[in-house]
């Protein structure tokens, strides 16, 4: 698939990602992600544990955690993506931060429970890359929506297609008034690939123009095109929805978009 899309679709109302902004809070080194298949029928149920885990949450806040909660809408409506801060690999040696705020019976209840609505379960550990994202002061979180790019590298290619989104794209999508992009990158769990978020509030902003030929010239930017299209060969993209009854974020909005 050529990588005009990519650009395109990165460069096109980008506000946060499933990985979000963090405006309240320090950005992470390093993200749990757990995604979550849920068998059609039981949609309700898991809702209302994943309710019930945020309302831990919040009971004991203020916290330095956070759990962000985003749905698939188009194609992947099952799917739930849940993600949890992480500052190191040794915080896995330490206590879980949810055995600190729920008891061990309501966590048993939980797990068993949830147990039953899941069609398939995978958790990743994927390391925040800032030098491959932009972030503006006071952009909102969490998103209503994320468009979510999933980027695979050719082996041996991922400090090359780094090095173009660094020092070709991102100043190219600065120009176009691009408010904020977190990219990451899977560590554990995963094979190795890249993804971009681009948050929005409604879905009449993902038809905007693509204007970076323009902002780059035409020949930089085919340029910038053909030196992708040599390294990229998977790219995925998803839209997924915030389910902030399911969340907890400090300052973040109190309803999910519809």
């Amino acid at each position: 698939m050529k990588i005009t899309l990519v650009v395109s679709a990165i460069a096109t109302a980008m506000v946060a990602t499933v990985i979000p902004s963090f405006g309240q809070t320090a950005t992470p080194a390093m993200l749990n992600v757990v995604h979550y298949r849920v068998k059609v029928d039981h949609i309700q149920e898991f809702e209302e544990v994943e309710k019930q885990i945020a309302g831990s949450y919040k009971k004991a806040s203020p916290t330095d955690q956070f759990r962000v909660v985003y749905r698939g809408t188009v194609g992947n409506t099952m799917d739930f993506e849940v993600l949890t801060p992480m500052s190191k690999f040794a915080d896995r040696d330490g206590e879980n931060p949810y055995n600190k705020i729920a008891t061990e019976q309501e966590r048993l209840t939980r797990t068993a429970r949830l147990g039953q609505y899941l069609e398939n379960v995978q958790t990743t550990i994927e390391k925040t890359l800032p030098d491959l994202g932009i972030s503006t002061p006071g952009a909102p979180f969490p998103p209503a929506y994320i468009h979510l790019i999933r980027i695979r590298a050719k082996s041996g290619s991922a400090d090359e297609f780094s090095a173009v989104v660094k020092n070709e794209l991102i100043p190219a999508l600065k120009k176009a008034d691009v408010k904020t992009i977190v990219a990451r990158r899977t560590m554990l769990g995963g094979v190795g690939d890249f993804y971009f978020a681009e948050g929005f509030q409604k879905w009449a902003e993902m038809d905007a123009p693509e204007n970076l030929p323009k902002i780059m010239g035409q020949e930089a930017f085919r340029k910038m095109e053909d030196k992708l299209n040599q390294i990229v060969t998977l790219r995925e993209d998803t839209v997924l929805r915030y389910q902030a009854d399911l969340s907890y974020y400090p300052g973040a909005p109190t309803t999910s978009s519809k």
